[in-house]
């Protein structure tokens, strides 16, 4: 996937420098006016020791880290004893970022490491949590790994894997990573059925993993089926998914909905599909909202179900032409909604999940 996001003149001059000036540590790196623009460099807090001098200037970092905001880091690590370096290109994407800034920053790392030169870059890293980027034991076991790999012990005896490594929020948001994908993808390796179950791959290993997976039951009630069956033009039917018995809801019906009020349908502190059906036309919008201060349960089990809820629709007769992916009701706007069954001449019909917009637009 590419974003059509480039590098600026600006951040290869200043690629350039960094790259000979061996006292710089990070050369941060955003992506502005659809283009790929450094930050102020940050030195290293201290150059007496190389051994020790990438980790005595990672608290550094944390002046270039926001929250919600992704970023990248180009860093420059001693290696060795012989004054040598080398660099490393982190893509830091919070976990609670907005799904638009997640979609750009992820489309955009590769093109950030090939137009600058892939070959300049000992490795390349991906964080979600602060900890990964400014914690020393983060950095080690990466080392770790590295070395693991170096050695061609690969997962046997002696040998470990990151995932091996990782803490327990860490395996939740890389699970949550994988049930994301997956659905976006429409991975096949599900049994879809009304009111019947489905099955994927357990993502924290252990009983119940490998190829038989866990198998969850998504019970599907009348309501739910009746609710879809009856969605009229200018109606709105919301499902939730109830996290303890894992069920299928009706959160919401409505009539006569406007496009511009549909955003006040929606929560902003939960997951909700919302199927409406756009006024004096034959099309069926499908709206998946995950806010990013969702839990990692509700991420998961609503990541994990949308094909489920489509399906499920299909079952009831709606005939879906349209499907947005967002983590604010703020982004689904009457303008957006008419844009998608409407789309001005010219720009074609859209496929798929509507692509999250780049920033500014």
């Amino acid at each position: 996937m590419q974003s059509g996001i480039s590098v600026s003149q600006e951040l290869q001059t200043a690629f350039t420098t960094f790259t000979t000036d061996t006292t710089l540590f990070c050369l941060p790196v955003t992506i502005q006016s659809e283009r790929l623009t450094p930050l102020a460099a940050l030195p290293f807090t201290s150059t007496s020791n190389p051994e020790t001098a990438f980790y005595a200037s990672l608290p550094q970092l944390s002046s270039v880290l926001e929250p919600k905001t992704p970023i990248y880091l180009l860093l420059r690590r001693p290696a060795g004893t012989s004054g040598s370096h080398e660099l490393l290109a982190l893509t830091y994407i919070p976990s609670n970022a907005g799904v638009r800034a997640k979609t750009l920053f992820a489309a955009t790392r590769a093109t950030l490491a090939r137009e600058l030169g892939t070959e300049k870059f000992a490795a390349t890293v991906f964080a979600t949590d602060e900890d990964e980027v400014l914690g020393e034991e983060a950095w080690r076991e990466r080392d770790a790994e590295r070395n693991n790999k170096g050695s061609g012990s690969g997962d046997g005896a002696g040998g470990f894997r990151r995932e091996d490594l990782m803490g327990e929020k860490e395996r939740e948001l890389e699970a949550v990573r994988r049930a994301e994908d997956e659905a976006r993808n429409g991975t096949p390796s599900r049994d879809i059925g009304i009111g019947g179950t489905f099955q994927r791959g357990n993502p924290f290993g252990g009983a119940g993993g490998g190829a038989s997976g866990m198998r969850i039951q998504m019970h599907v009630d009348d309501e739910v089926k009746g609710a879809l069956g009856a969605l009229q033009q200018g109606g709105l039917v919301q499902l939730a998914i109830e996290v303890k018995s894992e069920a299928f809801k009706v959160a919401v019906v409505e009539s006569g909905v406007d496009a511009n009020s549909v955003q006040s349908h929606i929560p902003d502190s939960s997951p909700r599909y919302t199927f409406y059906h756009y006024p004096d036309s034959d099309a069926v919008i499908f709206i998946y909202t995950c806010p990013s201060g969702s839990s990692i349960r509700e991420r998961m089990l609503y990541a994990s179900s949308r094909m489920h809820a489509l399906a499920m629709a299909e079952e009831q007769g709606l005939k879906v032409s349209k499907k947005i992916e967002a983590s604010s009701p703020d982004e689904i706007s009457g303008e957006r909604l008419q844009e998608e069954v409407r789309p001005p001449q010219g720009t074609g019909p859209s496929r798929g999940f509507a692509r999250p917009r780049r920033p500014g637009r």
